[in-house]
């Protein structure tokens, strides 16, 4: 932490003390050396935003976010610049699987998003006829596509192919990771290989189907994978805690809990926020709503556009089980993915325990550990009831799809309101238009997971980015 007395360098604040925020302050901090103040503040009475790490008996375990993408993100470098390469632990390879009519099918492989290119490659998860609408999408009419264009994921699918790929293969794809439907999302922003691989089709003067667009982008991604490349997802073995610790630490920054900042303007040539007066600069790393707002008289136009995203709740339950009365009977899977109409409460299952070796080596040979998801964008009910409730929604509904019927041993509840930005239709251009505008304003920046993606990688490059931006402009 900074001393202001003796501070001979800018002073810049960092509103929202998220991943995104504290990856800007900590560039900021190598950009700016040590004699710039750099302040985060945050609204909430800790650090880390959507990342949270909750000790149980027999270790930590991450309650929003558990992994990370390594594969093309240059995250796993991040953590070892950080001095956290010791802390990477890597998935043990156990399958998921969806719900499909009450038994376990593993999910499909060749798939993009849920999204296949033909029958054969979703057997078991799709109907006879489901496959054959799959297949006979090139016997009708093209799509009328431009290259740029976007559209509404669930309506695609369900237009060219059917309902059943979009409820059973499609939208608890996407639920897993946006806690939204299919029908919610757009394509481009969510999944952008499709979208991609329809330019490209476009362009070269072909018709654009579907199908064709998916096997492309399947093609394109065998052939960009390599044999021996690493996982394509980490974990923190002490989980997300330790990272927004230590980028806390290395930041130097004056660090503000429990802070909100209500409003932004300028004063006198410099930035003034209330209630820590004035700065030469300033980086908003907060939900797009909360941008908004704090946007509002400095860049109008994007505080309009991030004023229109919307946000998706969720909770997650997180079972622990001692194995002290015997195995706790946790399927060999890394999860199971379960469609809107099925039989239970919970949209989703993550068996961390088998997942990830070093989550099972600490509950030892009979215990184990079960995550528990609830709720997406246009249905947040569950979000309202008790914890004792969702305890319970969560046993049953684990009784019912997986057969472990030994109580756990050890509960936690969390719910996420406003969790997740909801990327509809058009949604990357809107931000990039957003982003246009705030570069045009000096020394202001904003940082996300509403910009590029909910990842923690994404959002650690955006809080770069920012940092970068504001360091260039001082």
């Amino acid at each position: 932490m900074t001393d202001p007395s003796i501070s001979t360098g800018p002073r810049v604040a960092v509103v929202g003390g998220g991943v995104s925020g504290l990856f800007a302050a900590w560039e900021l901090r190598r950009r700016l050396g040590p004699g710039a103040q750099i302040l985060v503040l945050e609204a909430y009475s800790r650090l880390g935003g959507k990342l949270k790490t909750v000790d149980f008996a027999a270790g930590p375990v991450d309650m929003g976010a558990e992994a990370f993408l390594t594969r093309h993100t240059g995250m796993a470098q991040l953590v070892e610049d950080l001095g956290l390469g010791e802390e990477l632990r890597t998935p043990s390879g156990a399958r998921s699987a969806f719900l499909v009519d009450g038994e376990l099918v593993d999910i499909p492989p060749a798939t993009v998003m849920g999204i296949p290119a033909k029958g054969s490659d979703v057997d078991g998860v799709l109907s006879p006829s489901a496959q054959a609408a799959v297949d006979s999408e090139r016997d009708g009419a093209a799509l009328p596509w431009i290259v740029g264009d976007d559209v509404n994921v669930g309506e695609l699918v369900r237009r060219r192919y059917c309902h059943e790929v979009v409820d059973r293969l499609v939208s608890p794809m996407l639920g897993g990771v946006y806690s939204s439907s299919a029908d919610d999302l757009g394509l481009r922003a969510t999944v952008p290989q499709v979208a991609e691989a329809m330019d490209d089709i476009a362009a070269r003067g072909d018709d654009v189907y579907l199908s064709t667009a998916v096997a492309e982008a399947l093609a394109l991604r065998a052939s960009s994978s390599t044999s021996g490349a690493g996982p394509a997802f980490n974990s923190l073995a002490t989980g997300y805690r330790t990272l927004i610790t230590r980028l806390a630490e290395l930041s130097g920054a004056d660090i503000h809990v429990d802070t909100q900042v209500e409003e932004i303007g300028r004063y006198n040539g410099r930035i003034y926020l209330e209630p820590v007066g004035t700065v030469d600069a300033v980086v908003v790393a907060t939900p797009a709503p909360t941008a908004s707002v704090l946007l509002k008289d400095l860049v109008p136009d994007a505080a309009e556009i991030l004023g229109g995203v919307d946000l998706a709740g969720s909770a997650v339950v997180g079972l622990s089980y001692d194995g002290a009365d015997g195995d706790a009977g946790i399927p060999d899977r890394s999860g199971i993915l379960i469609g809107a109409d099925g039989p239970t409460h919970a949209k989703a299952f993550t068996f961390s325990s088998r997942k990830w070796p070093h989550i099972g080596e600490r509950h030892g040979g009979n215990g184990g550990f079960v995550r528990a998801s609830f709720g997406t964008l246009r249905d947040g009910r569950l979000l309202d009831a008790d914890d004792d409730t969702l305890v319970e929604y969560a046993v049953e509904d684990l009784a019912r799809v997986a057969g472990v019927t030994r109580r756990p041993t050890e509960t936690f509840v969390q719910r996420w309101w406003g969790g997740l930005p909801v990327y509809g239709v058009g949604h990357t251009e809107l931000m990039g238009i957003a982003e246009a505008a705030v570069d045009e304003v000096p020394r202001i920046a904003v940082a996300g997971a509403y910009l590029h993606g909910v990842g923690v990688p994404a959002c650690a490059e955006t809080g770069r980015a920012a940092a970068r931006k504001i360091a260039d402009e001082l």
